[in-house]
This record gives C-alpha cells, sequence and structure tokens, in this order.
C-alpha cells in the first residue's frame, strides 16, 4: 500500500516539544491458550507526554487493561511478546523484576478497577497501606506520614483504616484505592476503569478528584475507560482501542466532535446526551469483535464496518496522520484515507 499526501506511523508523534514521559513501540501481548495465542495487544506505538492526561477507550476485552497492566509487568498469564517500553532511559518490557519493583508504586502506580475486588475484604483497611509502604521497603512507622498525608487529601478519616473494606460506601472505597496509588508520590497514574460499579453522582466526584490531584501533584495519568463520555472532560488526547490495536488518536475535542474512524462514530452514537432537545435514539455497534487467535487479514472492524468496501477485508490499513489540530497530530487506522483506496468510498 503507499500513501503519498499523508505521513504513516511507527512512532506515533505529536506536535509536543517536550519528550514523551512513556514511549511505547510496537508492543505485543499474548495469553496462551489451548486453542492457540490470543494477541491482546498487538503492534502497539504509542506516546505519553509529561503532565498531559491520556484517555484509552474500547470496549471490553479490546486490550486496553492488558495495555495497562504491561507497562507495569502485572500480566497475569499473559506475556510481552516484543516491543520497548521506556521510561526514564529503562525499558520496563525487559528490565529485571528487581528494577521494576523499585519502579512499581514510586514512579508508576495504577488505580486498578472495581475497587470492592482491588481490596482484601479480609484485611483492616489499614494494613493494604502498611503492605505498600513494606512492598517499597519502608518502615511503616517511621514512613506513616506518608499515610496520614494521604488520608487527609482524600478526605478519609485516619481512624477509618482500622475498619474492613466492606464497611465503606463503593464511593469511599475507591478513594482508598487513589490513596494506595498516590501514597508514593508516582509521576504516572495508570487509572483502569476508576468509576467502574459507582453511580452516576459518584463517579462525577471521583473524576473531579482525580483532575484535582492530577492538577496538585503535577501527574501524568493515563485514563482507561469504555466510555467515552467518562474521558472526554478529563483527557487531554484521546486513543481508542479495537481488537489491540490504536484505530484512532487525537486530542480529545477533535476525537469528541470530529471522529474519523467507524469505530469512534460508533462509540459516540452510544453515548446519550441530555442536552439535546430532541432524544435521538442511541445506536449499538452490530457484531462482535474479531477471535483474537485467528484476527482478519484485512480491517479488524470491517465486518461491523458501516462504510466498508470489499478491499477492507482484505487490506490491513495502517496508522495515518490525517490532520493537526489544537496543537496534536490525529491519527486513524482506515483504508478511507488512504490514497489508494480513497476514490472507492
Amino acid at each position: 500500500m503507499t500513501s503519498s499526501t499523508h505521513s504513516s506511523v511507527n512512532n506515533l508523534q505529536t506536535s509536543e516539544t517536550s519528550q514523551p514521559i512513556l514511549d511505547i513501540q510496537s508492543l505485543v501481548v499474548e495469553y496462551p491458550t489451548k486453542e492457540g495465542n490470543i494477541r491482546a495487544v498487538d503492534n502497539v506505538s504509542l506516546q505519553i507526554y509529561p503532565g498531559e492526561v491520556l484517555g484509552l477507550v474500547g470496549e471490553s476485552g479490546c486490550g486496553k487493561s492488558t495495555l495497562g497492566f504491561a507497562i507495569l509487568r502485572l500480566l497475569k498469564g499473559g506475556f510481552i511478546k516484543q516491543g520497548a517500553i521506556q521510561f526514564n532511559d529503562k525499558d520496563l518490557a525487559t528490565i529485571s523484576e528487581e528494577e521494576m519493583k523499585s519502579i512499581r508504586g514510586s514512579e508508576i502506580s495504577m488505580i486498578f478497577q472495581a475497587s470492592q475486588n482491588a481490596l482484601n475484604p479480609l484485611q483492616r483497611v489499614r494494613g493494604h497501606f502498611i503492605d505498600t509502604l513494606k512492598y517499597n521497603d519502608l518502615d511503616p512507622e517511621k514512613d506513616f506520614y506518608r499515610v496520614e498525608e494521604t488520608l487527609e487529601r482524600l478526605d478519609i478519616p485516619l481512624h477509618r483504616i482500622q475498619d474492613y473494606p466492606f464497611q465503606f460506601s463503593g464511593g469511599m472505597q475507591q478513594r482508598i484505592v487513589i490513596a494506595l496509588a498516590l501514597l508514593l508520590r508516582p509521576k504516572v497514574i495508570i487509572a483502569d476503569e476508576p468509576t467502574t460499579a459507582l453511580d452516576v453522582l459518584v463517579q462525577a466526584r471521583i473524576l473531579q478528584l482525580l483532575r484535582e490531584l492530577k492538577e496538585e501533584f503535577d501527574l501524568t495519568m493515563i485514563l482507561i475507560s469504555h466510555d467515552l463520555g467518562v474521558v472526554a472532560e478529563t483527557a487531554n488526547r484521546i486513543a481508542i482501542m479495537y481488537a489491540g490495536q490504536i484505530v484512532e488518536i487525537g486530542d480529545a475535542k477533535t476525537v469528541f466532535e470530529n471522529a474519523a474512524h467507524p469505530y469512534t462514530q460508533g462509540l459516540l452514537k452510544a453515548i446519550p446526551n441530555i442536552k439535546e432537545k430532541e432524544k435521538k435514539k442511541m445506536e449499538a455497534i452490530p457484531g462482535t469483535p474479531p477471535d483474537l487467535r485467528n484476527p482478519p487479514s484485512g480491517c479488524r472492524f470491517a465486518s461491523r464496518c458501516p462504510i466498508a468496501i470489499k478491499e477492507c477485508k482484505i487490506a490491513a490499513p495502517m496508522l495515518l496522520k490525517i490532520g493537526t489540530h489544537h496543537g496534536q497530530d490525529h491519527f486513524v487506522r482506515c483504508l478511507q484515507y488512504e490514497d489508494e483506496y480513497k476514490t472507492k468510498f
């Protein structure tokens, strides 16, 4: 395939002048099964810049959480087959477990989804903080001030850490999970579906809290969600994942208001808009994602795409730069933007 007017990308670049704090290059993550390996992350390249919030969006099973776990080398049953994850001149994909341990929590931390599952129901909340300090070779007595400072910032009464997780509301449990992630003041936070299983009002409060913490602690954040609406007001840039691949990435305003990929457009149509005078029926995306043990040779979205042509099931689209908006480059993986196929759409 050729593209004379667009830039193809192996290395995703934005017009940012700063160097990325995380530079993911050609990452492949697989999970072995009896029927063959599932390639959950397929040749993903992605840069995250200091101080930004990158929204990583896609439906369940698209690989977004796997990508987050791969950064911290917390894959359960999976493995990094190839690629690099550069952070502070270290490749997180290849460094020793001992070196990785020194980065988890203190440099890069994770807010796990479903706080009721992230916390041990048989352990008092205090124990969770003590374990986090010990894991990072800190003295629970001498360094307990870290716990006190973090709890105060997140409006969690100190005496409540003697309670068990089930004695807290869902919103308070999520605050505890966030407090654990922030305990050692990391540079990067990976927030994996941080508002899952919370009601709408609590979701809004948690997202507002994350925005405040991001500014207060100068955090860089990867916000993982299946809901474009959740990340729209929080993220600076949005990357859309489908079937293990990045299919669109650009600044949040552009992706939300001028989505280029048919999958992104489908996700937007599934978001209810209570501000519209005429209520529109939400549209579901028909069909199901492909089997990642044996993905199709062409576009992975072709069987569900409303504008697909026959070539879409044959030719694998490249990730192409289609413009620059609000200081950010806009990329999309779709044949309709490749010169060779433009006139057929």
